[in-house]
């Protein structure tokens, strides 16, 4: 492991045992990316985890590689010339290489970024759709994945690089599922509104008809176009949010189960624990351990195969 000083940030690159490859020097551009705390070369892809202890304003800017970005903790806003996203912890992020972006990072932020060649995508592409243009996912089947990345990441096995490849192909099937869905009638801008609400506010104790005042249509109507949209109601949309959320503090945190449970909005713990096997297919002990958080060594075991879990815009 080597560590460069630049800007007055300590800078670590880190030579990866497994594939024999060692981190490029951190360019210009990556100069934007905050302080790099661990970085890999896996294959055709490199992993860097960064921090950002305070708030900033990047100003426009465009990468050579394409990246995908999981939010582990914070959140930022980004903005491009056709509009903008907002990622929040547990998000998953494309940037295809080239795209011009601004970033708001308004707290403290730590995420995971992968970052390839575009030609690596553009091979990808002749086998399944890969976006052209910025896109976030924040599924429950995602947030797993994307846990389970980081835990590899943070893993110096020999297993680990084969897992790693593994789990970026898997998320990268998870975008461009949610890509070929958005081949949808265009959303009117109250449910666009209505759904950004449910999205940013799924912790608090939100009510159909609030929603609908706020936005201005009626409450009947506003059910019955969420679920025509967005494949779900509202209150399943809230309930994976929560479960996501839950997922996040299980895999980055040693907060008690119990205490998650009132974080994220259940009753109670058994109620938490009921909808996280349905969704994630796993208890949340089961997560946890398999996350890298668990209180106290375990041997590590066959992972267990994921039940189906329906995107982001698919209810039952």
């Amino acid at each position: 492991m080597t560590c460069a000083v630049m800007s007055g940030r300590t800078k670590t690159t880190q030579e990866d045992p497994h594939s024999g490859a060692i981190a490029a020097p951190i360019d210009a551009a990556a100069e934007m990316a905050g302080e790099c705390i661990r970085r890999r070369v896996i294959g055709s892809f490199t992993l860097s985890e960064n921090f950002f202890a305070s708030p900033v304003a990047l100003p426009e800017h465009a990468h050579r590689e394409a990246f995908i970005t999981f939010v582990i903790e914070g959140g930022f806003r980004e903005k491009y010339s056709t509009g903008s996203l907002v990622c929040r912890p547990g998000g998953v992020r494309f940037l295809p290489a080239g795209v011009q972006h601004a970033d708001e990072i308004e707290t403290e932020l730590r995420c995971l970024h992968i970052s390839s060649p575009p030609e690596v995508f553009d091979q990808l592409a002749r086998q399944a759709v890969v976006p052209k243009r910025p896109a976030q996912i924040s599924g429950v089947s995602t947030t797993w994945l994307a846990n389970r990345l980081y835990a590899e990441f943070s893993r110096e096995d020999t297993a680990s690089s084969i897992a790693i490849e593994g789990l970026v192909l898997a998320i990268l099937a998870e975008i461009a599922r949610a890509e070929s869905k958005q081949n949808t009638p265009s959303i009117p801008s109250w449910l666009r509104q209505a759904t950004d609400i449910v999205e940013s506010r799924f912790l608090e104790r939100l009510s159909l008809a609030a929603i609908a005042s706020e936005v201005g249509v009626h409450y009947v109507h506003l059910s019955r176009q969420f679920h025509k949209y967005n494949h779900c109601t509202i209150g399943e949309l809230i309930r994976r949010r929560r479960v996501q959320y839950a997922s996040h503090l299980l895999a980055h945190s040693q907060t008690p189960l119990a205490e998650i449970a009132l974080i994220c909005g259940f009753s109670d713990q058994s109620h938490l624990s009921f909808l996280f096997k349905r969704y994630m297919g796993v208890s949340p002990s089961k997560f946890r351990n398999v996350a890298g958080k668990d209180p106290a060594p375990v041997e590590r075991t066959a992972l267990p195969e994921l039940q189906p879990v329906a995107s982001l815009g698919a209810g039952k």
